[in-house]
């Protein structure tokens, strides 16, 4: 499914009141590479002045800068026509807009211009007015110094002024301008962006006639039963992880890989890497959870799986991974460790900005941070990586002030970065007075499981409402759908796709396993294989050639030796002779040539020694994802 499937009625042009400036659609860390590295459409952007506090959200009379972008239309309709805005939100919380720039041009197209496209940074990230540390990946005193130093910029309001109510307000602020005085206006967000929309829903802007979720998080927050909490993450993960492995078995060829119950083969291979000593996949990964400062072997394999599961190409490879930790032959463990194991952390990038511009990410981990541990965060949990897990513990006591009950033992700084549950949250919003409601949830979404898209459904008041969910369907249901632009394939194709297990990119797996099949020995590894055995061979005949001759050479130099004695015995031989025979020259000069065959012997082996290493090295390259 693509964008035209969401624009079949979205027909019409928009004018523009605001101080837009041109730009490209592709965001670059520069002007120079406009032009000159990428092929991007023209866009226009705008810098927007907005209050760094709405009312009844905080005190504050400064001003903060917001990023917009659009793909303004350029066609018209019938005469008459309403005009029709599409806005698409990023996830997060704490991205820049810049992913959604290719959603913004697919759209776009399937409306034929006829509709303007807009996206935002969201207020504190990216290009707008961001916040962000001086000291790149802060913790402790780090941290706490730059959370007072944004107190400081930004008054004690901060945290609030950078809310999920605050951003929402911000969205309201733009539909309801004079810009979209005659426009239908349609929002699309996906992941957390989904989050930021139903709070606009809360608001209820009457220029909005639809609003559109993909990738679901719901709003209610139970005590009783699962709610979308950050500490729920692991289990919530793990009801997808079933539903997998259950396809798994349902299917024959995966089923012949790691069935017929594909769950309990995993456990068994995570028993066994965890807890032997003699296994040597167990051995290589027990270094590297020790270098990743994960728990357990196992957590390193864990957080590769998902990794994984959540990318559309790669996750039909879970299986070839499952099935090569159980086999574990000499080619796996040579494969395992070329393997690109996960880092126990990930050091953001500089998220510097100017004008349409981004050096950088241009993530804010303080919106994230802000956010999450307000909005999502019950009380927090291992979550595989214990140093990760102590860290993300040490963070969250900063930015709450210790007043939690896990702070304890923690470090105290005289800061806090929190602020007060408004009025929506745990709230599921009701649908505004003419407008409708679009939700699209993936069965294989481990990041927003289908089950809190079900949630929101059942529990937002109103009619005209539509929950589609797709079958294997990952997060973000619209940007990972297969195909081209086809809007009757779209519709279709998505609800009754099958994963196929037996089905992979072969030039995906030739990266990621050095073969055409992930479940075989790479191309390379056999080369060396049958590489290692032709030398061995030649090695093992070209000794028993040498051990042949040397053979010959010993009882050569005994019967000299014996001639020898005799003739001296005799008196036939006298000291001041030094000439050697003829013949004994003979044996000698066999002799040397037999020391340079076994000198050659040894330079060969160890030649293809170096060879077989080298080769090993190149595979190390080609199996690394």
């Amino acid at each position: 499914m693509k964008w035209s499937v969401l624009l079949l009625a979205m027909l019409g042009t928009t004018s523009a009141e605001a101080p837009w400036y041109s730009c490209q659609l592709y965001t670059t860390a520069s002007a120079a590479a406009v032009g000159s590295t990428i092929d991007s459409p023209a866009a226009e952007c705008a810098d927007v002045k907005m209050p760094l506090c709405y009312a009844n959200v905080c005190n504050d009379a400064r001003q903060i800068s917001v990023f917009l972008k659009r793909l303004r239309a350029n066609a018209t309709t019938q005469p008459g026509a309403t005009a029709k805005a599409l806005w698409v939100l990023q996830g997060g919380p704490g991205p820049a807009s810049k992913n959604m720039e290719r959603n913004m041009l697919q759209a776009y197209k399937a409306a034929n211009g006829t509709m303007s496209v807009y996206t935002m940074d969201h207020r504190g990230t990216g290009r707008s007015t961001i916040l962000d540390c001086a000291t790149k990946f802060p913790f402790g005193k780090d941290l706490a110094d730059c959370l007072a130093s944004l107190k400081q910029t930004y008054g004690e309001s901060a945290p609030a002024a950078f809310s999920v109510t605050s951003a929402a307000m911000d969205m309201k602020s733009f539909v309801e301008s004079s810009i979209f005085a005659n426009t239908d206006v349609f929002v699309y967000g996906v992941s957390y962006g989904t989050y930021l929309v139903e709070r606009l829903m809360h608001l209820a802007p009457r220029q909005v006639k639809g609003y559109i979720l993909d990738s679901i998080q719901s709003e209610q927050f139970y005590t009783t039963k699962s709610a979308p909490y950050f500490s729920n993450w692991d289990k919530d993960v793990a009801g997808v992880v079933d539903q997998f492995l259950a396809m798994c078995d349902r299917e024959k060829f995966c089923a012949g890989k790691i069935g017929p119950n594909a769950k309990q083969t995993l456990k068994a291979v995570y028993k066994t890497i965890d807890n032997s000593n003699t296994n040597n996949c167990s051995q290589i990964l027990g270094a590297a959870a020790k270098k990743g400062k994960f728990a357990t072997p196992s957590g390193v394999v864990s957080q590769t799986l998902y990794d994984w599961l959540t990318s559309r190409t790669k996750r039909v490879f879970v299986p070839a991974y499952i099935y090569r930790l159980k086999r574990c032959n000499k080619e796996d463990q040579m494969w395992i460790r070329a393997l690109e194991l996960p880092n126990a952390l990930e050091i953001p990038q500089d998220a510097t900005a100017t004008g349409p511009y981004l050096n950088g990410t241009g993530n804010s981990d303080v919106v994230y941070d802000n956010i999450l541990y307000k909005d999502s965060v019950d009380a927090l949990m291992s979550i595989g990586n214990a140093f990760s897990a102590n860290l993300t513990i040490s963070k969250y006591c900063i930015y709450v002030g210790n007043n939690d009950p896990v702070c304890a033992g923690q470090p105290k700084y005289n800061v806090n970065f929190v602020y007060k549950r408004d009025e929506y949250w745990n709230k599921t919003a009701a649908i505004p007075d003419g407008a409708s409601v679009l939700m699209f949830s993936g069965i294989l979404d481990p990041a927003t499981p289908p089950k809190y898209a079900k949630d929101e459904y059942a529990t937002m008041a109103g009619s005209k409402k539509l929950l589609v969910t797709f079958p294997v369907a990952n997060h973000a249901v619209l940007s990972n759908a297969p195909g081209k632009d086809q809007c009757r394939q779209h519709q279709l194709h998505p609800l009754v796709e099958r994963l196929d297990f037996s089905v992979w990119k072969t030039d995906l797996s030739d990266i990621m396993f050095g073969s055409k099949s992930p479940y075989k020995n790479t191309d390379v590894e056999a080369q060396i294989a049958a590489a290692t055995a032709d030398v061995k061979s030649m090695y093992l005949t070209e000794m028993l050639l040498v051990s042949g001759f040397l053979a010959v050479a010993v009882a050569i130099i005994v019967v000299m030796a014996v001639y020898i004695r005799s003739i001296k015995a005799r008196g036939d031989l006298t000291t001041e002779s030094k000439e050697v025979p003829a013949d004994n020259k003979a044996e000698a000069s066999g002799e040397a040539a037999q020391d340079d065959a076994i000198d050659t012997a040894v330079t060969v082996s160890e030649d293809s020694e170096e060879d077989s290493n080298t080769t090993e090295t190149s595979t190390s390259q080609v199996a690394s994802v």
